[in-house]
């Protein structure tokens, strides 16, 4: 990798919209963000086929998991709060296709952006929890 690739990723994990972080179990410790391949035409819309895992402090990507293939199933375990800002978040357990898996704490501001990219991925209640919770969001 060529010192400008590697420089735009740097830029790119600084700049990326953060929807969550990795609380426990594989990818621990990063946080979670979303986007497309990185040859793909760049757009502006909210449609995202790729959850991504970054170390926010080294600002480098950890994973890239395509939602279609590399996430198997997300279940709402339980509103938390976040230690940090003392703001709610939603517990989630995701399962990968080998039986591994993580808790992702998600952030309730990015809720909207995250259901309609990962909602064919969530057991029936958790769409229909993230469903409720999204009704009770300020339009934007």
């Amino acid at each position: 990798m060529g010192f400008l690739d590697n420089a735009l990723k740097k830029v790119g994990a600084t700049l990326a919209t953060k929807y969550g972080v990795v609380s426990s179990g594989k990818y621990s410790g990063f946080s979670i963000t979303m986007g497309n391949p990185p040859k793909e035409k760049v757009s502006t819309a909210y449609s995202f086929s790729q959850m991504i895992i970054l170390d926010s402090d080294k600002k480098e990507e950890i994973a890239r998991l395509t939602v279609a293939q590399d996430i198997e199933d997300i279940e709402y375990i339980e509103t938390i709060k976040f230690p940090s800002t003392g703001n709610d978040g939603y517990r989630c357990k995701m399962t990968f296709p080998n039986g591994e898996t993580c808790n992702i704490d998600l952030f309730p501001s990015k809720l909207r952006v995250l259901y309609g990219n990962l909602n064919e991925k969530m057991r029936k209640e958790t769409r229909e929890f993230f469903e409720k919770e999204i009704e009770k969001l300020p339009q934007t």
